[in-house]
């Protein structure tokens, strides 16, 4: 191969994660990201890239939850509830920290001490 073909392959390659098309995303930034919901559909969250979030659970009758922000490391997720129809169970303005594991599209979280397994949404 000529060096100047070899020169341009290497750049193709050192490019591949750095070099990207704006508005393109690649896929998600971290592996929570998406939509998720447990199997009777009372409980749907969905992650943004942007950190932002929106969980919604229905209890006795009352939906719950709402707009939020989140952060994840590789044991919690932690949501910060805000705005004034945000309605988590300890009040507005609540953060919650939810312990987690993934397994392929299955997200295990403990919510409020209790466990409950998420599907995510294709």
């Amino acid at each position: 191969m000529k060096p100047a073909k070899l020169l341009l392959l290497a750049i193709v390659i050192l490019c591949l994660d750095s070099c990207r098309i704006p508005g393109v995303q690649s896929g998600p930034q971290n592996a929570v990201e998406g939509k998720w919901r447990n199997a009777d559909g009372s409980y749907v969250v969905e992650f943004l890239p942007s950190g932002d979030c929106s969980a919604h659970f229905r209890m006795h009758g009352q939906e719950l939850g709402g707009p939020c922000k989140y952060t994840v490391d590789a044991e919690a997720i932690t949501i910060h509830y805000y705005g004034p129809n945000a309605r988590p169970l300890e009040g507005p303005n609540a953060t919650a920290t939810w312990h987690y594991t993934l397994a392929g599209d299955t997200l295990n979280v403990s919510v409020f001490g209790n466990a409950l397994a998420l599907q995510r949404v294709h």
